[in-house]
């Protein structure tokens, strides 16, 4: 705020003497300095709230973005909403999908950088016009037809083989003994339905049989049920960045992200499940509830298996790092290691988690080992065994070096080992924390082992809320290029070159940008 003149010339006289040239007697000193501490106390007193005033006209040009921005990706959304009737096909969703991106990164730049001082309600009112929006965004797509994945029929499918009271690890879809719950709407769309178990883990079987005991076969129900999944996981962003003094808009970065709405609510892909219970996993564990925490985080696995990943991550740590590398050597790390890790609350967290995932096995445990579903011949389809066509770095790396594939695979497990470990005993006394190891961990996963569907990437995602990264805000991004596969589908379980580098290549100089700086600091 740039001060008047009149302002100026009232300065001017309480600085100047009595005199008529303006310069000061010795019989005025002391009154001058009185009035020179008035003046400056008086222009001091006055910045702060200047200061405010700037922030909260910028709080609210912040808010006029989101409203703007809101409004541009809600006529977007219902444009590619029913994505069949665009003749480009895939490439027309990748178009909307960039612009939607687009609006998304302009938004989430603006609460991001939102002034720390903000007034609780400014901040609460754009929590909630985020929440909002991102109901609205979900909305417009549950009720259409999905296109970019038929995944879900087989979701409908498993819930009406339970419903049926059948373990459904133990047909395949095509079956005979099947043959009564066939229809012309769901078992069409069931891929690989004549040779393949279901390959979903125990508790995404519950959901499924939930979900079609409220409402059997829909898939506009299925789709609604994986956005309120969704709204849990906005809700307990929110809740923990609040707790922790962060600004809760910040989890727009979840909410409006369009890999997060078209995979969830378009495709209504499980994942809306696993990560909802990630997220309130992190909730629980802000608290200090060591058994929820675990029992949350072994539901998550119980989904898909790759979030039991993240166990090291969720145990609390100590308040002086233990360091593999430290000098004392393998013996000392361990000595420490009981010491920090092996404490009360993280035995019950560990517990927790293991129990829970004995309990959720049990009601599918008839049929024996079948209880792994098609994960053995998953990995084989999916290249993650035998000749590991699957891994892009490998693929890439054998241009100049014929590496095996067994040395790749025990050179990324020891670097996951060698993340894990670190993280295992570090100091995570916030969430913020535990979510930086979380990106960390689920980066370097899936760098190695370079998914080829967009939904894979999406459980990163929460996380960036409390650690935001460019390389992983890219690879997130940019996952929707995996699509353009489409136009090639005899490369699977592959990635062609020229995808793998616009995917991948990026992010691993991001991330050597990042570390530089960190070496440098």
């Amino acid at each position: 705020m740039v001060p008047s003149s009149n302002g100026k010339a009232a300065a001017q006289r309480l600085t100047q003497g009595p005199g008529r040239s303006g310069r000061p007697n010795k019989n005025s000193l002391p009154v001058l300095r009185f009035r020179k501490t008035v003046v400056s106390e008086t222009l001091r007193s006055a910045l702060p709230v200047s200061r405010l005033e700037h922030q909260g006209r910028k709080s609210l040009a912040g808010a006029g973005v989101l409203l703007a921005a809101g409004g541009i990706s809600a006529w977007l959304y219902y444009w590619a909403g029913d994505l069949h009737r665009f003749t480009q096909w895939i490439a027309a969703y990748i178009w909307l999908y960039v612009a939607l991106l687009g609006l998304y990164a302009i938004s989430s730049y603006f609460v991001w950088r939102a002034p720390a001082a903000s007034s609780r309600s400014l901040s609460l009112g754009a929590a909630a016009l985020i929440l909002v929006f991102g109901a609205f965004f979900r909305l417009e797509l549950v009720g259409r037809r999905p296109f970019l994945s038929s995944d879900i029929y087989r979701y409908i499918w498993d819930g009406r083989v339970q419903a049926a009271g059948v373990n459904p690890y133990r047909y395949v879809p095509d079956a005979p003994e099947l043959a009564g719950l066939r229809d012309d709407r769901i078992y069409p769309n069931i891929n690989r339905g004549d040779y393949a178990l279901t390959p979903y883990p125990p508790a995404a079987q519950a959901v499924f049989f939930g979900i079609y005991l409220a409402r059997p076969s829909s898939v506009t129900a299925f789709k609604a049920a994986m956005s309120l999944f969704d709204m849990l996981t906005m809700l307990a962003i929110m809740l923990v960045l609040a707790r922790e003094g962060l600004n809760p808009a910040r989890a727009i970065i979840f909410a409006w992200n369009p890999l997060i709405i078209f995979e969830g609510a378009h495709s209504g892909h499980i994942d809306s499940v696993f990560i909802a219970f990630l997220a309130v996993a992190l909730l629980f564990r802000s608290h200090k509830k060591s058994a929820a925490a675990g029992i949350m985080l072994a539901l998550a696995a119980a989904v898909k298996f790759y979030p039991a990943l993240l166990l090291p991550v969720f145990l609390y740590g100590s308040e002086e790092s233990a360091s593999i590398s430290s000098r004392g050597g393998l013996g000392e790390y361990l000595s420490r290691l009981k010491d920090t890790v092996l404490v009360r609350r993280n035995l019950i967290l560990m517990a927790a988690f293991v129990l829970t995932i004995a309990l959720i096995y049990v009601p599918y445990l008839s049929v024996g080992a079948g209880v792994l579903g098609n994960l053995l011949n998953e990995f084989k389809e999916e290249g993650f065994t035998g000749g590991g066509s699957r891994y892009f770095i490998l693929d890439l790396a054998r241009r100049a070096i014929p590496i095996p594939t067994m040395l790749f695979l025990v050179a990324s497990a020891l670097a996951l080992i060698w993340i894990g470990s670190r993280w295992l005993t570090a100091e995570k006394r916030a969430s913020a924390d535990a979510a930086k190891g979380s990106v960390a961990l689920i980066g370097l996963y899936l760098i190695i082992i370079s998914p080829r569907y967009a939904w894979h990437y999406a459980w990163l995602v929460p996380f960036l809320c409390f650690a935001p990264r460019m390389a992983w805000f890219y690879l997130t991004g940019a996952s929707v290029l995996l699509y353009l596969t489409w136009y090639k589908p005899l490369e699977y379980p592959g990635i062609p070159l020229w995808l793998g580098a616009l995917v991948f290549l990026p992010v691993l100089l991001f991330g050597v940008r990042d570390w530089r700086r960190n070496v440098g600091t």
